[in-house]
């Protein structure tokens, strides 16, 4: 199994694909699918301190999950290293669409120099999205897509490796046979579709006797895991696993499995790293769960747009590095690009 998670995050590494589009230009059209990259590198550095202090706007879904908490620090910290200002916008959960939309029209209208927004729906911010281009306002987008393909680029993790590496790690658990319900995550988000997806794909592909029972949406939080949870243990009999689209559920799910005394009999798989996360991972409720790297997307954000409005070359897809949190490795890992510091709380408005 250790070797399977190495495989698996050497498969992650951060991936560029290197076809730039200079300064003033908008690039060409970005899927929100999972991208191959050509090249493969392990960092997208920094910038020198431009002379001018720019003004970039930040939309994000919400700051309800410590994800987004450790999103906002890379933003806030790299705006810091490299002169600008950063004006940090959150619509207060995905199902607030209009509230994001809103927000954006509001960073429009106030000028700032770039955009850098996190979608709470791929088709719903479409307009507001081509509405600031139109603007000229460059917009970046990180960690969940839209479907636009107006912005500069795309900064996120490979989410068809996430759902893929799930997979292999709860395939390789129940080689035997089982039974698997998942928990996608919040509708319309890419993150949701591609990881789920690619979970699917691959349990069909390479483990035959693994039979998914069924699965749900929700807005993904841990109040929408344990509801959901509990309903999936009441209409199934015999449950072997469960996927998690993100770590916001499966803190829900596994307090629902431990109230049902089928702690340790179930085997978990979540993303991310919250701090109930990692206690049930230590607890053994929660087998394993991949990391993305919140704190890389927020400093790469802002060197994209800086690199943008630079006029120097900005790649059109970045994937930040995975790692795999198991409970025989919590002691190995480094978190400073997974978690904002203790105590840090961020300056929204």
């Amino acid at each position: 199994m250790d070797n399977l998670i190495r495989r698996c995050a050497a498969a992650s590494v951060v991936a560029l694909m290197m076809a730039g589009c200079g300064g003033g230009t908008q690039p060409p059209a970005a899927s929100s699918a999972p991208v191959s990259a050509a090249n493969a590198v392990t960092e997208y550095p920094r910038p020198a301190k431009p002379a001018k202090s720019y003004r970039i706007g930040v939309s994000i879904p919400h700051l309800a999950n410590p994800h987004y908490v450790g999103q906002a620090y890379g933003y806030i910290d790299e705006a810091q290293q490299l002169g600008a200002q950063i004006t940090l916008l959150e619509a207060g959960g995905y199902e607030h669409l209009d509230k994001q939309v809103s927000q954006m029209e509001d960073l429009v209208a106030s000028r700032v120099d770039a955009i850098i927004i996190a979608a709470i729906s791929g088709p719903g911010t479409v307009g507001a999205v081509e509405a600031a281009v139109a603007a000229g306002i460059p917009v970046i987008n990180v960690n969940v897509m839209t479907d636009s393909d107006k912005v500069v680029t795309r900064i996120r993790s490979d989410d068809d490796v996430i759902g893929r590496m799930q997979a292999d790690f709860m395939g390789e658990r129940l080689k035997s046979g089982g039974n698997v319900v998942m928990l996608r995550g919040a509708p319309g988000t890419s993150w949701a579709e591609i990881r789920g997806n690619a979970f699917r794909q691959q349990i069909a592909a390479k483990y035959p006797t693994v039979k998914i029972l069924g699965e749900q949406y929700s807005q993904s939080t841990p109040a929408d895991g344990l509801r959901l949870m509990e309903d999936f243990l009441q209409t199934f009999p015999q449950i072997n696993g469960v996927y998690n689209g993100a770590d916001s559920t499966a803190v829900g799910a596994a307090q629902a499995v431990v109230s049902a005394h089928k702690a340790g009999s179930i085997v978990m798989t979540a993303t991310d790293f919250q701090i109930d996360t990692e206690k049930f991972i230590r607890d053994g409720v929660i087998s394993a769960s991949v990391l993305q790297q919140p704190v890389t997307m927020g400093r790469w954000g802002v060197r994209a747009a800086i690199d943008y409005l630079e006029k120097k070359s900005v790649p059109p897809v970045m994937f930040t590095g995975l790692m795999t949190a198991t409970k025989d490795n919590l002691g190995t890992l480094d978190l400073a690009t997974v978690r904002a510091p203790a105590g840090w709380t961020p300056p929204v408005r």
